[in-house]
């Protein structure tokens, strides 16, 4: 990819990391200058275009460990054995090798898997969960900083080049030259680029979220197909057109600047059960008395739907939920439901229901109103005399696994004493 032309449109769009500048044309340097200057930019980072930059850190941030892990060993199998030694820590064939090591163990758990029940698999899911968390981390902050300083080494392009890149009748101008001085000041860059891997990860955690949750194996196989088809199509689309690779990251950071709280909200919700499921949490008596944590399962009064918060009574008696939105701003609170509430036990947390008021036919139905944390389990009791429950009730999936202990016991005749005959 030899044109610079792209280099200005992501200027002028994003403003953000491009981690090599173009070597200058064998024309506009010495020769002996260039060669050498092209092959520092083409051993030190992986990326020497900005398409190229914008590929590793969106690709990176759909699947952190995997795409370091890529970047880095391609990386180190394209560089002269004089400069494996200057590359990046990521380039390291510890650092990859482990990371695709890793990557194996997933996709061996995932194969494996699809047989086991869900409360051996999901332990193992929410693993992973966490692992891509660690793996972000890094990213963020060892991966994409390196990205956005080598900015800062890149040298001005010529007039003549830009002149001969550029649509007729483009220069530059002294907005070119203040993007241009932008791109190339770590202080602006680390950040933007920073944020926009942020951005791009966070919803792709909140597919790994999906996953962790689900109880059926082939919808956890068909999103981590999804997470996969995109993480190829990103570099394979970049590999084809500069242009169409520039366009389509530029998208994936658009929708997922659109699709933010959702994602926030939903990476909450997934840390914070599965650090009670895989710890084995169990909440005391005691900790009822100062509210119990969970999240709001559908929207109410304007408060979107997985809202992190807690229930508890206030002066009156009545039950609210307060929460802070993005948990630093301000509490607020808003009211539950003050009659119809209903505690319902479950396999893996309990969760608070409304009874909706009867229909002409004298029918009611139970609307989801709370999902709590899984540390609650066993304290139904407590909870529900704590916050004028008016009942408890098995789920679903609990009335499920009773209904089978039943007929197996049935079958069996477990338990029971054996009668005598007459």
């Amino acid at each position: 990819m030899k044109h610079h032309l792209p280099f200005y449109l992501l200027a002028a769009l994003l403003a953000l990391m491009a981690p090599r500048a173009q070597a200058q044309p064998a024309e506009s340097a010495p020769p002996a200058a260039g060669a050498a200057a092209e092959a520092v930019e083409k051993m030190l980072l992986p990326g020497k275009t900005v398409a190229e930059a914008v590929t590793e850190v969106t690709g990176v941030a759909i699947s952190p460990l995997l795409g370091m892990s890529v970047v880095g060993a391609w990386t180190y199998y394209w560089a002269e054995d004089h400069m494996r030694a200057r590359l990046p820590w990521y380039c390291h064939p510890y650092v990859w090798g482990t990371g695709l090591v890793l990557i194996g163990l997933c996709f061996l758990k995932d194969f494996l898997g699809t047989a086991a029940p869900p409360l051996v698999k999901k332990p193992l899911d929410f693993a992973e969960l966490f692992e891509d968390k660690i793996s972000a981390l890094v990213a963020s902050t060892a991966f994409v900083p390196l990205v956005a300083l080598a900015l800062s080494t890149m040298q001005p392009l010529p007039d003549q080049a830009l002149a001969a890149a550029a649509a007729p009748g483009l220069a530059m101008t002294p907005s070119l030259a203040w993007l241009e001085w932008g791109l190339r000041t770590p202080w602006v860059t680390i950040p933007v680029a920073v944020a926009a891997f942020l951005i791009v990860w966070l919803s792709s955690h909140a597919v790994n979220v999906l996953i962790a949750l689900s109880p059926f194996g082939i919808v956890d196989s068909a999103l981590k197909l999804f997470k996969l088809a995109l993480f190829t199509l990103v570099f394979a689309i970049t590999a084809v057109s500069a242009w169409a690779g520039i366009a389509f990251c530029l998208l994936l950071i658009l929708l997922a600047m659109l699709v933010a709280g959702w994602s926030f909200r939903l990476s909450v919700f997934g840390a914070l059960m599965g650090r009670d499921f895989l710890l084995n949490k169990h909440a005391t008596a005691g900790e009822i008395d100062d509210g119990v944590k969970g999240f709001l399962s559908r929207s109410t009064a304007g408060v979107p739907a997985r809202t992190y918060g807690r229930m508890e009574n206030d002066a009156g008696g009545s039950a609210v939920f307060a929460y802070r939105p993005w948990l630093i701003l301000p509490e607020k609170r808003i009211l539950l439901p003050a009659e119809g509430r209903v505690l319902c036990k479950g396999v893996l947390h309990p969760g608070l229901l409304h009874r909706d008021a009867p229909d002409a036919a004298e029918k009611t139905r139970l609307r989801g109103c709370l999902i709590l944390l899984p540390r609650y389990r066993g304290l139904e009791e407590s909870i529900a005399a704590r916050h004028g429950c008016q009942e408890i009730v098995d789920s679903a999936l609990l009335r499920g696994f009773k209904a089978v202990r039943h007929w197996f016991v049935e079958m069996l005749a477990l338990g029971r004493p054996r009668e005598r005959l007459a």
